[in-house]
């Protein structure tokens, strides 16, 4: 009976050894299987997260441009511009594989072989640099015109009338006196001048008589009896009444009297002044040197002499000193040569007018003519580039499909990114183009109108 229980005894010991070995190499398996497991996962991670970040490398390294300024700066594709073959592009299609790749992997690899980018620039700094103003330098305008900063012309022009009072224009001429005929002729011209014009009326020798007592007095007589500034018909004429011819003829002392007279005036433009003598220098003065220093100055002015019956020795000092300020001599000798002398005059001036309108006119109409073929030329030849290349990848995304390497919704989103970028290029030129050739237009157009309308006013005033 004993013996019976030692042995259940041992062999209940020995089931539990049992067990507890069997329990540790499940214990054991159990935890290397959850080691392995958990290798597993974090090694699928691993690799999720690799893929990831190769899928967000390939992204960054592939933009869509969305600007000109971004196609610009792309390289040219191998086969863009001359270097296009439809064969030669069909056989590097051909060496390629596009079944696995989508519409953006399909739109990369056509645009590295067809895609225009940088060859675009020389077009695009072309619009960005081109400037659409008229940049033509008028030439200088008869009577001291001038274009203002708003684009208006503008009339400045002095002129100076300096008329003897000595005693021999007390001489009677058809029935007038030398200084009656002198007087009508001089309000004649100055009122056929344009309005803008400033006029001034200066009286030599008015004051004593032509005798020797008198020589001081009258020598150092010279007055402006109308100050520089535009025709007034009353008070101009109400200034021809205040003086009679009496003295001597200080010619030189007037001369530089006006030179005063222009620059407390301070006005810009022409200054020109008409010298109408009857005779020469009687005062010692030395109307010559008097002439020369006036248009060698920043005056610049303009003598003119008018020699009024002067005879020949008296011409020859009169012709010398209209030579040293500049100007021209003529002489007259009766009311009918007044007449014509200012009838030259204003016939002169007329073609003046019509030969600086010609000529600017034209001016601006040929630079306005040569910018806008520029500007045509370029938006042609970058519209004609735009719609190569266009064609050019729409023709590759087409091939593939028929080639069965793409499908048609593959090739769909290909055309749509296409197109994407042509209207970005299409758009661009379009807007620069229109935006220059406006510009240029209004600009030329108002140029030239202004220069017509100016021409015309000043033809009609000179007209006789």
């Amino acid at each position: 009976m004993r013996m019976k229980k030692k042995k259940l005894f041992l062999f209940a010991v020995l089931l539990f050894s049992i067990v507890l070995v069997l329990s540790a190499c499940g214990a054991k398996e159990k935890a290397s299987g959850d080691k392995n497991k958990n290798e597993e996962t974090a090694g699928a991670k691993e690799k999720d997260q690799k893929h990831s970040a190769e899928a967000e490398e390939k992204e960054d390294e592939f933009k869509i441009a969305s600007s000109v300024e971004d196609i610009i700066e792309e390289k040219a594709g191998k086969y863009s511009g001359n270097a296009y073959n439809k064969a030669v592009v069909h056989r590097a299609l051909d060496e390629k594989s596009f079944q696995d790749k989508d519409s953006f992997q399909v739109y990369e690899e056509l645009l590295n072989l067809i895609r225009e980018g940088e060859n675009y620039r020389p077009f695009y700094d072309f619009y960005e640099s081109f400037n659409p103003s008229i940049e033509t330098s008028l030439t200088k305008m008869p009577g001291g015109m001038k274009l203002s900063d708003d684009g208006d012309l503008d009339m400045n022009v002095n002129i100076a009338i300096l008329l003897d009072a000595s005693g021999s224009m007390a001489q009677k001429i058809g029935g007038k006196t030398k200084m009656e005929l002198a007087k009508d002729a001089i309000n004649q011209f100055v009122a056929s001048m344009p309005e803008e014009a400033n006029v001034s009326l200066r009286v030599y020798g008015h004051k004593g008589s032509n005798s020797d007592s008198d020589k001081q007095l009258s020598c150092g007589s010279t007055e402006v009896v109308y100050e520089l500034k535009p025709y007034n018909e009353a008070d101009f004429k109400s200034s021809l009444g205040k003086f009679q011819p009496t003295g001597w003829t200080p010619i030189a002392n007037a001369i530089s009297e006006t030179k005063a007279d222009f620059e407390r005036a301070g006005n810009e433009g022409e200054n020109i002044i008409y010298v109408v003598s009857d005779g020469v220098e009687t005062c010692d003065g030395d109307p010559v040197k008097a002439a020369k220093e006036l248009h060698d100055s920043n005056i610049k002015a303009v003598v003119n002499i008018i020699g009024f019956d002067v005879d020949s020795q008296g011409q020859k000092q009169l012709i010398a000193v209209a030579e040293a300020g500049g100007g021209e001599y003529e002489t007259v000798k009766t009311a009918k040569d007044f007449e014509k002398l200012w009838e030259e005059e204003r016939r002169r001036l007329w073609n003046e007018w019509w030969n600086w309108g010609s000529k600017n006119w034209n001016e601006v109409w040929n630079e306005q003519t040569k910018k806008s073929n520029e500007l045509f030329n370029q938006k042609s030849k970058f519209s004609n580039l735009t719609y190569d290349e266009k064609s050019r990848l729409t023709e590759a995304s087409y091939y593939l499909k028929d080639k069965d390497q793409i499908s048609y919704e593959v090739r769909q989103e290909v055309d749509s990114l296409i197109q994407q970028r042509f209207n970005i290029m299409r758009d661009y030129v379009e807007e620069k183009y229109k935006e220059k050739r406006d510009t240029l237009k209004t600009e030329g157009d108002n140029l030239k109108k202004s220069i017509k309308e100016k021409e015309e006013e000043m033809k009609a005033k000179y007209k006789s």
